[in-house]
């Protein structure tokens, strides 16, 4: 991306920066306007309105001067205007000091001032001063760049109802920037090229500048690098016009290289980076030519270099105290450690650039991080995160770059050439009008020397000679309104056409299916051409063929074919491997340009004219289409456009089918493991109970064990004792032995009663509701909990209470399934109290964690309360609690499906789950300590 300006990287990394407002500037920015303003300063030194009115100029100035020169000049303006009580130039000079505090990161003061600046506006009617105040406001917004359009839109109404060109494109600017930075490249493009409109009717060559750079930078990321390669050598000539000087071409070289990047032209890319940090000795673009050189590298597969610059982007970063381009250099960091096959590094910066992109919502780094943390966790075979994400970089990826915004490019670049056709015909039609004016000038002329002739007929010969004249200039004004009416229904076919592409292109974009794609192409294709023969061809990895599943001949369908892609003598395996257009109009002659023999067809009759295209989205290849004819020279230039255009179509289609194919098979084995996550979560807390329980089952078996030893050996000595005629210590050693069986005997007992508890209590559900005590339940649980987690860790403890009320009684429900509720929310409850209580003690204060079991019977069900006096629930996640895989809990601690199936669980009884909460944080600002959780479960009688 191009990541060059400090200000407007946050609002769109490819852009240069915006021309009139975010350009970078080095401490010798220059430009012609700039020189001129430094210039007059000098000149001028008497502390006037004259004085003031520069120094606030220059400030305001393109390309930006330094930081520090601008805070000297704008303070020297702010003193002058009070001294001299100049309200208009105390207001400018405020305006240009908040463009200071924001270049110094300080953006709360910066708007702070904004606000003084708009209350001095408004009063004294300045309309220019409302709109850069509106436009600056906009540029500052820290809730986002989705409001920060909205701000800047309405600057773009203000600049509309005061009828200012200028500032109208300078908001327009402005909104196709943030657009770009939010993934909507069809509306940046659509403001970019309303900008470009008034720039070039209006001599303003800063905002043509921009322009360029804008369109350049979308044409860019939706894959048309010809396109936009076209738009910067446009801003390569207007930079000496300008007088923007070495830093400037600093800059666009590294445009020029990420367009060399994104095309996947490797060196050249790297020539240009490396161009672009020989122009300039500033800290900031050569750091960020060094991030975009570790990109390349890690894409050549070149890692050690990758990690080098991406150290030196990092400490160039830290030098220059930015954490602009943070996500950038992380999303890079991600990527290399993936490729060293290091999940648990790439997991840790890809983590780092996720949250630092979705903060500053550059989106095009929150899809870079998203999949890199999908591939990491994959690689830990953590399938729950890895769909997650998976899903995420997905969402972001379709919302950023679609179908939709293909279409929307097409019908623009129509749109705008059509607006120029338009301007064109308006011409000729003046110039016609003025034909006709001369026409009946002439034919005056022509009766006035016809009457003359009659008077002189001397003159005869003069009068035929100028009648002759007049004659021929007649034809030719004859032609030529055959030529402008012909020009005039050329474009007005032109103009239909294009509303038609875009019909069509929707039409073909929205279907997912293959067969009906190659259906609609071809429907269409018919109405704007002969399409005697008409095929599509799919091409197919595994085989190495091009498969025509649907090809047409006169209106009837073929037989499916195939053809290899090295077949030298086949036009389809030809323009698929060149990726070049095969246009030929007369087939018996032409073809040897192309192949060594006459092809004959493996389908059908011989065309006598062909074309066919390669199918392409951002260089990779879907196949090709073509277009045949039985009479020669049967197509001409505007066919050929309309089938390019309609090609584009096809090939966004056949990737959108083949990706939502790939997406589903993905989403369905991502779907299995989430109901295996599912299933596994439902006997979760069931689970860690049975494993506490389990754990007490050792204290009797120890025993047993401890008691068979001693018996076997008294066994032994019993026999002995025996042999050797000892009758009393015969006796004395039976003795023992009948009550270690005793002991054995009743250890034994007690582990049997745990275990039929723990099976009791763990039973699978039966799915049939039956009348259940409500108040034992309740119980059961609670103490079952209790004792488990007192299994699992010696050292919890920690005070329950319960407050049942008698009349609740019995209850239908599914006893199984309510009461793995309760005792998720039990348990949850007991570890909300266990991490306050370690909270308090490590600050030495007092405190007893409780949980509270109640029930209650009301006018139309009952109620089962559990609630604890722990830490609470934060308010910016009480809204995602019951969201399957949310937890608070660290990770390995809790897979964030307890409360999502609990909700499920009570929603299914005809019942509600709510909570109520006060957190800690609350708690203290209310001078309370009693923070604490109250789940509610209410359930209908």
């Amino acid at each position: 991306m191009h990541r060059l300006t400090k200000s407007a990287y946050n609002m769109r990394k490819v852009f240069l920066g915006f021309a009139f407002l975010f350009l970078y500037s080095c401490s010798e920015a220059q430009s012609f306007a700039i020189e001129r303003l430094r210039k007059q300063i000098e000149e001028h030194p008497k502390a006037d309105t004259f004085r003031v009115n520069r120094l606030n100029e220059i400030c305001n100035a393109n390309p930006l001067i330094s930081v520090a020169e601008m805070e000297k000049y704008a303070a020297e303006a702010l003193m002058i205007s009070r001294k001299l009580n100049y309200i208009k130039g105390e207001a400018y000079a405020l305006l240009s000091t908040a463009r200071v505090l924001n270049r110094k990161g300080d953006k709360a003061a910066a708007r702070k001032l904004l606000q003084q600046t708009d209350s001095i506006a408004k009063p004294i009617g300045d309309q220019s001063l409302q709109w850069w105040t509106m436009i600056r406001s906009a540029s500052l917004n820290i809730e986002g760049n989705r409001l920060a359009v909205s701000e800047t839109l309405k600057a773009e109404a203000f600049a509309q109802q005061i009828n200012n060109n200028d500032f109208i494109a300078r908001s327009q600017i402005q909104i196709s920037s943030f657009c770009y930075s939010l993934g909507d490249y069809a509306l940046a493009l659509e403001y970019g090229i309303k900008a470009l409109k008034i720039a070039e009717t209006g001599n303003m060559p800063f905002i043509l500048y921009s322009s360029y750079d804008n369109l350049s930078s979308v044409y860019s990321m939706i894959g048309e690098y010809d396109k936009a390669n076209e738009y910067l050598q446009k801003q390569t000539r207007l930079i000496k016009q300008l007088g923007l000087g070495d830093e400037q071409l600093s800059n666009l070289y590294n445009v020029l290289g990420e367009n060399a990047r994104l095309g996947r032209k490797y060196p050249k890319a790297i020539g240009y980076y490396k161009q672009s940090i020989a122009a300039t000795k500033n800290g900031y673009p050569i750091a960020i030519a060094n991030s975009n050189l570790a990109d390349v590298y890690v894409n050549m597969d070149s890692l050690p270099l990758a990690f080098k610059y991406a150290d030196l982007a990092r400490a160039g970063f830290k030098v220059e105290n930015t954490t602009d381009a943070d996500s950038w250099v992380e999303s890079i960091l991600a990527r290399a450690y993936l490729k060293k096959n290091m999940p648990d590094s790439a997991l840790h910066y890809a983590k780092l650039g996720y949250n630092n992109a979705s903060q500053a919502g550059v989106m095009e780094d929150v899809i870079s991080t998203a999949k890199s943390m999908a591939d990491a966790y994959a690689l830990k075979n953590d399938y729950k995160n890895a769909y997650l994400y998976f899903n995420r970089h997905i969402n972001s990826r379709d919302s950023a770059v679609g179908a939709e915004v293909k279409n929307k490019t097409t019908v623009l670049e129509h749109n705008y050439e059509m607006e120029k056709k338009e301007d064109q015909i308006e011409l000729l039609n003046q110039q016609k009008k003025s034909q006709q004016n001369f026409l009946i000038s002439a034919l005056a002329v022509l009766g006035l020397i016809f009457i003359s002739a009659i008077l002189l007929l001397r003159n005869i010969r003069q009068k035929q000679k100028a009648n002759r004249i007049l004659q021929q200039q007649k034809q030719e004004i004859d032609e030529k309104a055959k030529e402008l009416a012909l020009q005039k229904d050329n474009l007005e076919k032109s103009y239909n056409n294009v509303e038609l592409l875009g019909q069509i292109g929707r039409k073909i974009t929205s279907s997912l299916s293959i067969e009906k794609i190659i259906g609609t192409v071809y429907d269409n294709v018919n109405t704007l051409m002969d399409a005697a023969v008409f095929g599509v061809g799919i091409y197919h990895d595994a085989t190495k063929t091009i498969d025509f599943p649907a090809t047409y001949e006169n209106g009837e369908a073929l037989a499916a074919y195939s053809n290899s892609i090295h077949d030298q003598n086949r036009f389809a395996g030809l323009c698929f491997i060149s990726g070049k257009e095969i246009i030929i109009n007369d087939l018996s002659t032409e073809y040897s340009n192309y192949l060594q023999n006459m092809p004959t067809p493996i389908e059908g009759e011989q065309p006598a004219s062909l074309i066919y295209l390669p199918l392409k989205v951002k260089e990779k290849m879907f196949g090709v289409i073509t277009v045949q004819s039985f009479q020669k020279h049967a197509f001409t230039d505007y066919h050929v456009n309309m089938l390019r255009t309609i090609a584009i179509y096809a090939a966004i289609g056949l990737e959108n089918a083949e990706s939502f194919k790939k997406l589903n098979e993905t989403v369905s084995n991502l779907r299995e493991t989430q109901k295996q996550l599912i299933q596994s979560e439902k006997m979760a807390s069931l689970g860690e109970l049975t494993a506490g329980i389990a754990h007490e089952i050792q204290n009797p078996l120890n025993f047993v064990n401890n008691f068979s030893e001693v018996s076997a050996e008294l066994t032994k000595e019993l026999v002995d004792e025996v042999e050797h005629g000892n009758t009393e210590e015969v006796k004395a050693i039976a003795k023992d032995l009948i009550q270690n069986l005793e002991k054995i005997n009743h250890h034994g007992k007690r582990a049997d009663s745990i275990v039929k508890g723990m099976l009791q209590h763990s039973r699978s559900s039966s799915g049939q509701k039956e009348l259940t005590d409500i108040n034992a339940l309740a119980e059961e649980y609670l103490r079952l909990s209790y004792h488990g987690l007192r299994a699992k860790d010696k050292s919890f403890n920690a005070k329950f209470e319960t407050d049942f009320d008698p009349f609740v009684g019995k209850v239908e429900v599914i006893a199984q399934d309510i009461g793995r509720v309760v005792l998720n929310l039990i348990n949850n409850a007991f570890y909300a109290v266990n991490e306050r209580k370690a909270l308090q003690q490590a600050q030495g204060e007092a405190y007893t964690p409780t949980v509270i079991v109640r029930t209650k019977k009301t006018t139309d069900g009952i109620t089962i309360s559990v609630i604890d006096n722990g830490n609470g629930i934060p308010k910016k996640v009480l809204d995602k609690i019951f969201q399957p895989f949310f937890t608070t809990k660290p990770t390995g601690e809790g897979t964030g499906l307890g409360l999502s199936l609990s909700y499920d669980i009570v929603r299914t009884h005809g019942g509600v789950l709510n909570v109520e909460t006060l957190s800690a944080e609350a708690a203290a600002q209310a001078g309370t300590e009693n923070s604490g959780t109250t789940f509610n479960i209410q359930l209908p009688i």
